[in-house]
C-alpha cells in the first residue's frame, strides 16, 4: 500500500495525508511507513484529535522494538503522569496535571530537550523512530526543529568526511543536561545511565546514505584531547544546523510527528513553560530487542 505524501522541505520531511490511526494494526501500511520515514526522515500526521494512547502504542509496535519503563533516574521524581509505560512524558505537567514549578528538577532536566540531539544516543541500543503526539499545545512557541544529518554529511568537504569516518564519540545524557543548566547529577542519577560510545559517522541502513551522529549528548571524541574534540563537535553541530538543513514544525492539536533518530537531529524551541501547558507523549523504537533493564526514559 502506498501513502499519500506531501513534501514539507526541499530536502526532507513530508506530511502523510489521511492516515487512519483507528484502523486495526494488521491493516496499517507498516512497510510503506517504514519506506517513507527512511526516505524523508520526518513524517507529519495531522489529526483532528490525537490518536489515543493505545492507538499510538499499537502503531509504534508495528515499526520495531519499543521501549517501556524508566532508564534514567531524576532525583525527587517518582510518580508517572501517563498510565502506559511505553509512553515517555515530555510535557511540563506533574502527575496531578499541574505545571511543574520552574525550579523543579524535572523541569530543569527537560531544558536539555531544547538542545540539538538524537533521542537516546546515550544508549548502546540506540533509538530508531520516535513518534511524538501533541495532546495539549501552547498558544505560542514550542515548535520542533529537525536537521537532516545525511544531507549534512554529503555537504562536508571530503577531508572532513574522511575524518568523521575515522572517529568515535562518547555520549552521555548528563553532558546535554549540564549544557542546559541542570544541577550536578546526584549519585543515583549518574548510576542510572553511564556513558556509551558510537561512531561519529555511520551508514544509515534505511536509505544507504552516510549520516553524522552528533550533538548535545556527544561529550567528547575518543582518544582526542578534550578541548580539541569538543571544538570539532561544536563546529560540526554549527555546520549541521544551518537553515538549509532544517525543517521547523509548528504543532497543532492532534499532530503526530515521527522522525528517524539515526538520520535526524531535533530540538524543541522555547516557550513560556511556567505559563502555558504542554502535554506531549512519545514512543520510541530501538535498534534491537530490549532487555528489561534497558527500557524506557523519564
Amino acid at each position: 500500500m502506498s501513502l499519500d505524501i506531501r513534501l514539507l522541505h526541499p530536502a526532507f520531511a513530508a506530511e502523510v495525508i489521511g492516515f487512519d490511526f483507528a484502523a486495526p494494526p494488521e491493516r496499517m501500511p507498516a512497510r510503506a511507513v517504514r519506506d517513507a520515514i527512511h526516505r524523508h526522515g520526518v513524517l507529519v500526521f495531522r489529526n483532528e484529535h490525537p490518536p489515543t494512547d493505545e492507538q499510538h502504542i499499537a502503531f509504534s509496535k508495528l515499526l520495531g522494538p519499543i521501549e517501556q519503563g524508566n532508564i534514567i533516574k531524576v532525583t525527587g521524581f517518582d510518580r508517572r503522569r501517563v498510565a502506559f509505560l511505553e509512553l515517555v512524558d515530555v510535557g511540563n505537567l506533574d502527575p496531578d496535571g499541574n505545571i511543574f514549578p520552574a525550579d523543579h528538577r524535572r523541569m530543569l532536566f527537560r531544558k536539555g530537550d531544547r538542545l540539538w540531539h538524537a533521542d537516546m544516543s546515550f544508549m548502546d541500543n540506540r533509538a530508531t523512530y520516535s513518534m511524538l503526539v501533541g495532546h495539549e499545545i501552547p498558544p505560542e512557541g514550542g515548535d520542533t526543529e529537525f536537521a537532516d544529518m545525511r544531507a549534512v554529511y554529503e555537504d562536508l568537504p571530503p577531508e572532513m568526511q574522511r575524518l568523521a569516518d575515522s572517529l568515535a564519540v562518547e555520549h552521555s545524557i548528563w553532558r546535554s543536561r549540564a549544557l542546559a543548566g541542570f544541577p550536578e547529577p546526584t549519585g543515583e542519577e549518574l548510576a542510572s545511565r553511564p556513558p556509551v560510545r558510537h561512531r561519529l559517522a555511520h551508514v544509515h541502513n534505511g536509505s544507504g546514505r552516510k549520516a553524522l551522529y552528533i550533538a548535545s549528548h556527544a561529550s567528547h571524541v575518543v582518544d582526542w584531547p578534550l578541548e580539541l574534540g569538543c571544538g570539532l563537535l561544536a563546529e560540526l553541530t554549527r555546520f549541521a544546523t544551518q537553515p538549509k538543513f532544517v525543517y521547523r514544525h509548528k504543532w497543532r492539536f492532534g499532530d503526530m510527528v515521527m522522525w528517524d533518530n539515526l538520520s535526524m537531529l531535533h530540538r524543541a524551541t522555547e516557550f513560556e513553560d511556567s505559563k502555558y501547558r504542554r502535554d506531549m507523549r512519545r514512543t520510541t523504537c530501538r535498534e534491537r530487542e530490549i532487555a528489561t533493564a534497558d527500557a524506557g526514559c523519564p
